[in-house]
């Protein structure tokens, strides 16, 4: 079918001629005076559509999509300007859907192509730790990753350099040394001080830090803390490892200066293991002085005596005659297979062969050899890369390792298992995806997707490093944005492990607290530390938008922000971000803004700037409907009444989100681009949007599950083929 003929049936579907009749009429009347073709608006010229003929005007499909989304958008015609009925512009709109579903039908689908990338630092560090039984954390020092259309996993920006080449030597050193003992080697003892303050957590009773052990040994632990001192105080001081008891003491203070508690020889397994410190006042004698915090946390080690090394590393290579070139094999070949993330050639397997047997000739140890050939396999770019080859110029599928290892880095963040690894293997992949789709979902380790995606979606990673003034709001804490964080993830987790609908992410009637978080809230009947579900009346509570973790990382330091909350909703629910602001227009002043009720007036007055009227007048009554919480997220009384364009009016947080609520279609497309950009690794782009509208329509038919967009996803043609260099585009 040509796109003329698409062309053709698009305009039958409508009857005479849709453009002349419904279309044009419109964009003349109401459009042309200011995107008029000599200095048009935004840069859109309506006139330079209009005056293109028949078919050759869909194939202006960029110009027409960005005409259809400000109509959806309220945006054209702009506020004050003559508006034609509702009805004659969605016409405009569904004759652009239309036209361009014909099109899409009539030609064969672009899957786009996907720039080899290296490994983000998240996932190199789920690599290390999956590919070995070690969780080391080996890239907490690299470089932060750049983030392209909002995520950190983005092919085309995640470039590579000498510095950083550099660190993936250091790290594979680290990995290497602590995977593979050396007999009668000991690791040095270190020490490591934590900083309540460094780390967010400073006037707490609690302070919490992961630390990676590099062996399994004895280390002596100990937390200091503040004391004000006065006669007789008693304080209890605990100390876990992950959960469990490693030292407990009770002090009583006559001026000592000595505050803190050890605890010597704690037996620590190799890897990442969470340290916990927890102060409390004792009742007797009644304390009168100021309250103690935690300041530090102390690991050294591992201590001389009692190191145990991981001989996991080696199957073989132990006893005397076994360390010869078939030990090595079988040692080297799997673990690069695994890395490497498909079968190992003959050749490549012969190069680590040779490397291994020069290091055991020039070291005499088989252990050596065995830390350079592992050091060898982690700085590869056949590990540190994501490498898909092309089969011709055309569209094909990815081979069945390229599709495990898609699979396994979207929903694990890391390396395919055994069973993916296998499936890939005998050429089977491809006949159970679904199936293998809900097991990875199923797996503990999808829990690095929800990190990850929705981290990064609704921006609550930003809460590690964002400080609310401490003057202006003392309560929030270290422990507070944990629990925040600690919400969200688990409010996520429901929605995707009960496949529940995505809908649930504007308005859902439960979410996850504890005693801290409940407080902040103002929810009763909740204390204590662990997180439980409560059911929400939806009047001050429900969806992502009232989550402490949102509010928070779209709020300035000292306040709340209108435009910041309603571009977080346009950027990241409806998948609209609105352009830049222009150049040379003033900002707002913010002790005017800052001052009582003058932000609604601050606003109102920089919207009379016609380039700013627009953006404006959808992100500011969106900012307005989340007004009735403050920079931390806790409700207070204020005027959150708000008129989308269009004449739509709502008072309060809860009418704003069934608003958003009553066209899923927006918040399902939004969130299905959201996560194919996440999956793909690029961004979505004009080519996409038949399997974009072809997932969205799986969801309604499903009810808006959400296990339903991800199989539609993995479903999809974009992410299952690619389109080799030099194909049409």
């Amino acid at each position: 079918m040509t796109r003329f003929a698409a062309f053709l049936i698009a305009t039958l579907a409508f009857g005479a001629d849709p453009f002349l009749d419904s279309v044009k009429p419109v964009l003349q009347a109401h459009c042309a005076s200011c995107h008029g073709a000599k200095s048009p608006a935004g840069g859109l010229s309506i006139p330079a559509v209009l005056t293109v003929p028949g078919s050759e005007t869909l194939r202006q499909r960029e110009t027409w999509e960005r005409i259809a989304a400000k109509i959806r958008a309220g945006e054209m015609p702009p506020p004050g300007a003559p508006r034609p009925s509702e009805d004659k512009l969605q016409a405009v709109v569904r004759w652009v859907d239309s036209s361009y579903e014909a099109i899409d039908r009539s030609r064969p689908a672009d899957p786009g192509r996907v720039t080899a990338r290296r490994l983000n630092r998240f996932e190199y560090a789920n690599s290390v730790r999956d590919l070995l039984g070690l969780d080391l954390n080996p890239g907490e020092d690299f470089p932060a990753d750049p983030y392209g259309y909002g995520f950190d996993n983005i092919g085309d920006v995640l470039s590579i350099n000498s510095g950083l080449t550099d660190q993936y030597l250091k790290a594979a050193e680290r990995v290497a040394h602590a995977a593979v003992p050396i007999p009668g080697e000991t690791v040095p003892a270190t020490m490591h001080r934590y900083l309540a303050e460094r780390m967010g957590q400073d006037r707490q009773l609690r302070l919490t830090v992961d630390h990676v052990f590099p062996i399994e040994g004895l280390y002596t632990l100990r937390a200091a803390f503040y004391q004000a001192l006065k006669d007789g105080t008693r304080v209890r001081l605990r100390m876990t490892v992950d959960g469990k008891p490693a030292a407990e003491g009770e002090l009583r203070f006559y001026y000592q200066i000595d505050r803190g508690l050890n605890a010597p020889g704690v037996r620590v397994p190799a890897g990442r293991h969470r340290v916990e410190a927890a102060i409390e006042v004792l009742p007797e004698p009644p304390y009168k002085g100021a309250p103690p915090y935690l300041e530090s946390i102390e690991v050294y080690g591992p201590l001389p005596e009692g190191q145990t090394p991981d001989r996991r590393f080696f199957t073989c290579g132990q006893e005397a005659g076994q360390q010869n070139a078939d030990c090595a094999r079988q040692i080297l070949a799997p673990l690069a297979r695994r890395a490497w993330r498909r079968p190992v050639t003959g050749s490549e397997m012969d190069g680590l062969l040779g490397l291994a047997a020069r290091e055991q000739t020039r070291t005499g140890s088989f252990a050596e050899a065995m830390r350079s050939s592992l050091m060898a396999i982690l700085v590869s770019p056949h590990f540190l890369f994501r490498v898909e080859r092309d089969r011709g110029a055309g569209t094909h599928a990815i081979s069945s390792h390229e599709l495990a290892t898609r699979l396994s880095y979207f929903l694990w963040g890391s390396l395919p298992d055994e069973e993916l690894a296998g499936l890939a293997d005998s050429g089977k992949l491809d006949s159970v995806v679904k199936e293998q789709t809900l097991r990875m979902l199923r797996n503990p380790r999808s829990a690095a997707f929800i990190e990850s995606f929705a981290g990064q979606w609704l921006q609550t990673r930003n809460l590690s490093v964002l400080k609310p003034d401490a003057k202006l709001f003392p309560s929030f804490t270290g422990e507070l944005a944990a629990a925040m964080r600690t919400e969200t993830e688990l409010f996520f987790a429901e929605i995707l492990k009960e496949n529940r609908s995505i809908l649930d992410f504007l308005d859902a009637p439960f979410t996850y607290v504890n005693g801290s978080l409940a407080k902040h809230y103002g929810i009763a009947g909740v204390t204590g530390d662990q997180f439980r579900r409560v059911d929400l009346d939806g009047v001050q509570r429900g969806g992502v938008l009232t989550q402490g973790s949102v509010l928070t990382v779209s709020s300035y330091p000292t306040r709340t922000s209108p435009v910041i909350r309603g571009k977080w909703i346009l950027d990241n629910l409806l998948n609209q971000p609105p352009p830049p602001p222009p150049p040379n227009v003033p900002a707002l002043e913010e002790k005017a803004a800052a001052s009582g009720g003058s932000m609604r007036q601050q606003l109102e007055r920089h919207r009379t700037n016609t380039a700013c009227a627009a953006c404006h007048a959808r992100m500011d009554p969106l900012g307005f409907g989340l007004e009735n919480y403050d920079a931390i997220g806790r409700w207070r009384e204020e005027d959150s009444s708000g008129e989308l364009p269009g004449g739509v009016r709502f008072s309060t947080p809860a009418e704003m989100k069934k608003i958003l609520k009553a066209d899923p279609g927006v918040f399902a497309r939004a969130l299905t681009e959201k996560m194919l950009t996440y999956a793909l690794g690029r961004g979505v782009e004009l080519r996409d949007r038949a399997a974009v509208r072809k997932i969205v329509d799986r969801l309604q038919a499903n009810g808006y599950r959400m296990q339903e967009l991800i199989l539609g996803i993995v479903d999809s043609e974009p992410f299952q083929k690619r389109r080799g260099e030099g194909g049409v585009e």
